[in-house]
């Protein structure tokens, strides 16, 4: 990964390379959920997911692979720091019957 990793907690992130679904590394592979992700709190997770990025930059199942940043609300839940990872998380903007929000996964993260 080019230049300076993002703060703690981490989330990876990319997109589904046959559906172009948002996706998140959980560990053992990858899912459409963030609360499914491997989120990174310390020094030991981080280089666990900058193994994974690298890995996947050098071919695999994803495409645009990256690191981003996330705070934690009180009941564990990742929420993306950044708007535009949370419009990855959620879905677009203008239809909110397509996507996360249309089946109701995401009340938790808001706009």
């Amino acid at each position: 990964m080019a230049g300076k990793r993002p703060a703690l907690p981490l989330v990876l992130s990319a997109s589904d390379l046959l559906d172009g679904d948002v996706v998140f590394h959980t560990g053992a592979g990858w899912d459409r959920s963030l609360s499914a992700a491997l989120v990174a709190t310390d020094e030991a997770g981080a280089q666990r997911l900058e193994a994974a990025l690298a890995e996947v930059e050098s071919g695999g199942p994803v495409a645009e692979p990256f690191l981003f940043t996330v705070t934690l609300d009180p009941s564990g839940a990742a929420v993306p720091n950044h708007y535009r990872e949370r419009i990855r998380v959620c879905g677009p903007t203008v239809r909110h019957d397509f996507g996360p929000q249309a089946r109701e996964e995401l009340s938790h993260v808001s706009l």
